[in-house]
């Protein structure tokens, strides 16, 4: 079979032929048909990812991971062969710890990360623990539901940590892979969605997937744009910038929270009158654990949500991180393996 792997920190992917691999009790093997690419896979192959040493090599990158269920090991009930199923970033977790007991696996300190501690979806054929693979709803095509394992479920989650409700206004922040999926769903969900970028040629695009409102960050004053809309309910920040959280916190309505989901090595800056005035809330969110999944991906079935894709063959799966990295693509990059 075929395997992509970052054999070094910055190395590019090198493409190995490797037998098809065998589950052991507890797993299953996937034949793995599309994976999305995400700005941990670029993190992974660039050596910088967040926590030092966290990464190993030589690794397949990809936790975006959409296919059906080959074969499974000794005493797999969940799964059998013909299983259409996704592998999310949370390969699995000590399961004992108090983030593991409360259904935060993903906070575990002994944490284990599809595609960075683990092999990923970017080969033809992966094994995972069968209590961390997620079965897919009918209908969803495989290259749509592998951004929707991470992208999606990122998004669902951080409107559930925004504490949305059906009518409130969301601010994007950012319409790149994650962030067009974060309008997808907010809409879907019934929001008053507006988009912040600082590129002004998206604003099209943001009206096209739903939103009511576009801010050019690099022109107008965020917090001022949004106070005129009449305050966000909910700012998701999709993008890796400190500063625009800093500059949009202030047009929060009251009660409202921004939640960050995409990481910076910057400051974000907020004034304690900013919090105190209106109850106002900042807070962070990452992924989630196999319920998350469920919803989020029961959500997008049922309520038509279809992400703007890139499709890549997985020869090509160096240009993806590529594109990427370089902010070069449209929607979400997604790599298929047939």
């Amino acid at each position: 079979m075929r395997a992509m792997v970052v054999t070094k920190a910055g190395a590019p992917l090198s493409l190995e032929e490797r037998d098809v691999p065998e589950p052991a009790a507890g797993q299953v093997r996937l034949r793995v048909h599309a994976c999305g690419v995400c700005h941990g896979d670029v993190a992974m192959w660039q050596g910088i990812f967040p926590y030092k040493g966290f990464a190993t090599y030589p690794r397949v990158p990809g936790h975006e991971v959409a296919g059906v269920v080959e074969a499974v090991g000794d005493g797999v009930s969940e799964h059998a062969a013909g299983d259409r199923v996704g592998v999310p970033w949370l390969f699995d977790s000590c399961g004992q710890c108090r983030s593991c007991r409360r259904g935060d696996g993903v906070y575990c300190k002994d944490t284990h990360v599809t595609g960075v501690t683990h092999d990923g979806g970017f080969q033809d054929h992966m094994i995972a623990p069968a209590h961390s693979v997620a079965k897919l709803p009918d209908g969803v095509p495989f290259e749509e539901a592998g951004p929707l394992m991470c992208a999606g479920l990122t998004v669902f989650n951080g409107l559930k940590e925004g504490n949305y409700r059906a009518g409130d206004r969301v601010a994007v922040i950012g319409l790149g892979g994650l962030g067009h999926v974060g309008v997808l769903y907010a809409a879907a969900m019934g929001a008053r969605v507006a988009v912040i970028s600082s590129h002004k040629d998206k604003a099209a695009e943001a009206e096209r997937l739903g939103a009511e409102l576009f801010i050019d960050s690099s022109q107008e004053d965020v917090a001022v744009a949004l106070q005129a809309w009449g305050g966000a309910d909910v700012i998701l920040n999709t993008a890796p910038s400190a500063k625009v959280v800093t500059q949009a916190f202030p047009g929060l309505a009251q009660r409202g929270t921004c939640v960050v989901l995409g990481a910076s090595p910057e400051m974000i800056e907020v004034k304690p009158g900013a919090l105190l005035n209106g109850n106002r809330k900042l807070t962070g969110s990452t992924t989630g654990g196999p319920e998350d999944i469920r919803r989020a991906l029961d959500f997008a079935a049922h309520n038509g949500i279809h992400p703007s894709l890139t499709r890549f063959g997985l020869d090509d799966a160096q240009a993806a991180l590529e594109a990427h990295l370089n902010g070069t693509l449209t929607g979400r990059a997604v790599v298929l393996t047939e």
